[in-house]
């Protein structure tokens, strides 16, 4: 489909509610009385994905982080979509810095068996765009969704996945409109650039064909240029809302910007003809008015000193730093960790894993209260935790994503160029689902879609041993033990069988414990 007509093709249907199980009335009974909130006090506000943050009465996941001793463990948390032995092990081997510098060097981690499953499931994945743009885009759209879940829940390199989501909502692209084209934006822009350069990934969005289409920016031209891309490029991507332009600045930019545009593969393409060669001035910084005779890099690099003015400003310093520290550390992170990390951002021009290394220390960590799990964060940790693998999970799309939706985070749908909330008061409101969500993890069997094997967990086959796996393989042996004795009494508490084990299995996998990381 030409991109032209993308915003009109349908969007991905959602799976009839009957898919959805809920958990037995027992079972739910019992963890509503072991864990009866979500240790969060706020509720979702009305106002839609740009409201203000509702401040809690109390720091969100302090209790919680309040178990978790181990300073390497916290790191594994946060650096990657879950534990699992073999992670913990890993981290075990490398240590703390050894760990951390495993994943930030993902270029060296062999994924081989991961990705050659995936490009054997989701070929579209390495279409270009003149052979996409003919194809189902819903479906190029399903194939890089699976891909993403697959990559998240199984891939060696954790913490290049974690940036991916991260990067994916920053530059936020909806494919309610941008369909295939978000691809594209995927494969050569996002993942290639997640832990590299902040300044080369901005440039590769700005000259992304999904970000252009998807605010607009790709018919803009003199006399009356699209606002959109200029609003957000500095609104969202770079100085933030208070970075101290105005609207005349965006007014500005808009017109500097006319002529990046696409072609209808997707591609980037400089269209001189829509460029407006008035006089401008951005951000106090004056730009004469260019003649007939100027050539096309000329017209282009007026945006691309913009561009440059933009990674270079302290604001957008300042509002990166921020960002990324309450992404992987805490919603609310030190002013001390910020300034570092500003520092860092500066010294390098935007160097991710420096600043990734600025954050994540060991004393930072061992400070942080803990983070509310977004419904793909969980559902993947409980993927992770249950030891779930690429042969056990043959369909992701029907077997576990398309329920998964219905706690309300399906990829890359969010509507608005902001990305999808990282605040606990958005997510809070959501528990009994994400309760009746992971019963229905607990109990996948199938051949065809997904299962988990439950024999790992009954490797000593008591009461004691199976609790002991549970606590093994969803908190590092990190587990409370009011958590331990409520799953004991539990499990007692009927005919010991693979029913009553699953279901215990549910309740760890539903407690406010593993809510949180």
């Amino acid at each position: 489909m030409d991109p032209i007509d993308a915003d009109a093709a349908a969007p991905t249907t959602r799976p009839d509610r009957r898919r959805f199980l809920t958990l037995g009335t027992g079972a739910l009974g019992a963890l509503a009385a072991m864990s009866p909130t979500a240790a969060v006090d706020a509720q979702p506000p009305k106002g839609g994905s740009r409201s203000k943050p509702v401040t809690p009465a109390r720091v969100p996941g302090s209790d919680v982080a309040l178990t978790w001793k181990d300073p390497l463990l916290r790191l594994v948390r946060r650096i990657t979509f879950g534990l699992n032995p073999a992670e913990v092990a890993r981290a075990r081997q490398l240590g703390f810095n050894g760990y951390l510098e495993y994943h930030l060097r993902a270029d060296q981690i062999d994924d081989s068996a991961t990705e050659a499953t995936i490009a054997q499931r989701c070929p579209m994945l390495a279409m270009p765009g003149a052979t996409l743009r003919t194809q189902d885009s819903g479906e190029a759209v399903e194939q890089l969704t699976d891909a993403t879940w697959y990559r998240a829940a199984f891939g060696k390199a954790q913490l290049r996945e974690r940036m991916v989501e991260f990067w994916s909502d920053h530059f936020n692209i909806s494919t309610n409109k941008a369909t295939w084209l978000k691809l594209l934006d995927d494969r050569d822009v996002i993942r290639p650039n997640a832990l590299g350069n902040f300044f080369t990934l901005l440039r590769a969005s700005s000259q992304s064909g999904a970000m252009l289409y998807y605010l607009d920016q790709y018919t803009s031209r003199t006399p009356t240029p699209n606002q959109n891309y200029a609003r957000e490029i500095m609104e969202l991507h770079t100085l933030g809302v208070d970075g101290g332009y105005t609207q005349d600045d965006v007014a500005e930019l808009s017109r500097m910007l006319t002529g990046w545009s696409m072609d209808s593969n997707g591609a980037f393409l400089y269209q001189r003809s829509y460029h407006d060669r008035n006089a401008k001035t951005f951000l106090g910084t004056a730009f004469p008015a260019m003649p007939t005779t100027a050539t096309t890099a000329q017209f282009k690099g007026e945006a691309d000193t913009a561009i440059t003015m933009l990674l270079n400003h302290p604001a957008t310093a300042r509002f990166i730093s921020k960002k990324m520290a309450r992404y992987l550390l805490a919603y609310d992170p030190p002013a001390s960790v910020i300034d570092a990390t500003v520092a860092a951002y500066t010294r390098t021009q935007g160097d991710i894993k420096t600043m990734i290394r600025t954050i994540l220390t060991s004393a930072n960590l061992a400070a942080a209260p803990a983070k509310f799990k977004r419904p793909f964060h969980l559902t993947i940790s409980a993927m992770r935790a249950l030891g779930m693998d690429m042969t056990l999970v043959p369909n992701v799309r029907s077997g576990i994503k398309q329920p998964a939706d219905f706690m309300g985070q399906p990829l890359f749908e969010w509507e608005q160029p902001d990305g999808f909330p990282d605040r606990v008061d958005w997510w809070s409101g959501l528990i009994v689902t994400r309760w009746n969500f992971m019963g229905t993890m607990s109990r996948m069997t199938s051949t065809t879609t997904a299962r988990f094997d439950l024999a790992p967990f009954r490797a000593i086959d008591t009461v004691d041993g199976v609790v002991n796996q549970i606590s093994a393989r969803l908190f590092a042996n990190e587990m409370p033990a009011q958590l331990r004795l409520a799953l004991v009494t539990y499990l007692r508490g009927g005919t010991y069988n693979e029913t009553r084990i699953r279901e215990t299995i549910s309740l760890a996998l539903a407690s406010n414990e593993f809510q949180w990381f």
